[in-house]
């Protein structure tokens, strides 16, 4: 048995980053762990492939809220995007506020990742039916697009996430460019 940072160090060292930055991501989101105890336990010993995880621990970001955003992430960075802002809030005085999963601000595109869980798990519907979700997601979307700033929402799936390619022209037709 090991602690849960020297897992994840162990992970990160081993496994590609679409497996170690989804698992860093959700420690760092649930507080599990701090940034700080990750790179102490980096450098408390030699690993072979200590690049592979110190890029992996240096990835990890507590803002991303699911498995499917961290792989996002993880697409961006192979595609060679730019960094997105996370968890970006469109507010205006006395109006709704939107956050949104990422922001492009130079190319005034947003990438919101997808599940189906938000529409159909009665555990995230609550007392609310699909109709309503799908509903209040659709003014949510009206309201992120009623914004000067925003020219694209680009909309991904965890089956987009799976095949690259179709990330990359998701995100070129939107104007975010790819390598």
């Amino acid at each position: 048995m090991t602690s849960l940072v020297r897992t994840l160090v162990d992970v990160a060292a081993v496994a590609p980053l679409t497996t170690s930055l989804p698992m860093l991501d959700a420690a760092l989101h649930a507080r599990a762990v701090w940034p700080e105890m990750l790179e102490f336990e980096l450098a408390r010993g030699l690993r072979e492939q200590t690049a592979r995880a110190s890029l992996a621990v240096r990835a990890g970001s507590a803002l991303s809220g699911s498995p499917a955003e961290s792989m996002c992430r993880v697409r961006f960075r192979q595609l060679g995007t730019p960094e997105p802002v996370q968890q970006h809030e469109f507010r205006r005085p006395g109006e709704q506020t939107a956050v949104v999963d990422f922001w492009f601000p130079v190319q005034g595109v947003v990438v919101e990742v997808d599940g189906r869980g938000k529409y159909e798990d009665p555990d995230l519907l609550g007392a609310s039916t699909t109709a309503d979700a799908y509903w209040r997601e659709k003014r949510r979307e009206d309201f992120v697009r009623s914004f000067p700033e925003v020219r694209f929402v680009v909309r991904l799936s965890w089956s987009d996430l799976m095949h690259p390619e179709r990330v990359r022209q998701a995100l070129r037709r939107a104007g975010v460019p790819c390598r």
